[in-house]
C-alpha cells in the first residue's frame, strides 16, 4: 500500500521520525510521497527523507502560502525537480476558501507549476478548494495542446469535477474523509471510479480517518 500524500516534515511528524518510520514498516507501507508546500522548508525536507529509498518527495508552494510578495517561477520548479527523489510539483492549486485577496498571484503561481510539469514531465498534485470550476477553466487552456499528467489530491469534489478527471485520464486521491460519517454523498459519487486511477492518502497529519478521528 502506498500513501500518495502526506507532509512528514510537519512538526508533529518530523519530531517522530523514528517512530513514524517504525509504524510505516509495521504496518506495511511500500511506499510514500511526502508533499513539500513550501520551498524554503525543501532543503530540510529532503534531507529527512533522503536515505529512505521508499520515501519520496514532491517541490511545489501550496497556495495558502502565497501572497502578492511571492516571488516564485518555472525556472525555480525546474531546478529543484532535477533530484531522482523528487516525482511530482505540488502540491499547487488555487484556494479560495479563507481569501480571494491573492487570487491572481494564485493564478500566476499556480501556471507555472502547470508549465514545469508539461516540461519535465513530471505529474502535478492539485489542491482545489472553493475553485472548482477555476481550476478546470485553467487546465482546460492547456488540453487542447498539451497532455496533462495529474493528481487531485484529497478528493471531494462534485460530479463535474470526476466527469472532468475521467474525461481526461486524471487520477484522484482518496483521504480519511471518504470514512467520515457526513461522506455518504462522495462514497456514492466515487463508487464506480476506475480504481486503476484511484489513489489513497493519509494527509498526515491532517484528516485521520474514522475511528482514529482527533
Amino acid at each position: 500500500m502506498i500513501d500518495s500524500h502526506c507532509h512528514l516534515n510537519f512538526h508533529s511528524l518530523k519530531s517522530n521520525f523514528d517512530d513514524i518510520i517504525f509504524n510505516i514498516k509495521k504496518n506495511n507501507i511500500t511506499a510514500i510521497l511526502s508533499i513539500n508546500t513550501n520551498p524554503n522548508d525543501f532543503d530540510d525536507h529532503l534531507k529527512l527523507i533522503n536515505n529512505h529509498k521508499s520515501i519520496f518527495i514532491s517541490y511545489g508552494l501550496h497556495p495558502d502560502n502565497i501572497n502578492n510578495e511571492t516571488i516564485f517561477n518555472k525556472e525555480d520548479i525546474l531546478f529543484n525537480c532535477k533530484n531522482d527523489k523528487v516525482i511530482g510539483i505540488g502540491e499547487t492549486g488555487l484556494d479560495f476558501y479563507h481569501s480571494i485577496e491573492f487570487k491572481r498571484k494564485q493564478y500566476e503561481i499556480f501556471i507555472s507549476h502547470i508549465e514545469a510539469s508539461i516540461e519535465n514531465e513530471l505529474p502535478i498534485i492539485i489542491h482545489q478548494r472553493n475553485s472548482e470550476n477555476e481550476i478546470i477553466d485553467v487546465l482546460k487552456s492547456y488540453l487542447n495542446k498539451y497532455k496533462l499528467s495529474i493528481v487531485f489530491h484529497c478528493f471531494t469534489g462534485s460530479k463535474k469535477l470526476l466527469n472532468f478527471c475521467i474525461d481526461n485520464g486524471f487520477y484522484i486521491s482518496l483521504s480519511g474523509i471518504i470514512t467520515f460519517k457526513n461522506a455518504i454523498d462522495l462514497r456514492a459519487l466515487i463508487k464506480n471510479f476506475d480504481i486503476n486511477y484511484l489513489l489513497l492518502e493519509t494527509d498526515s497529519p491532517f484528516l485521520a480517518p474514522v475511528p482514529m478521528r482527533g
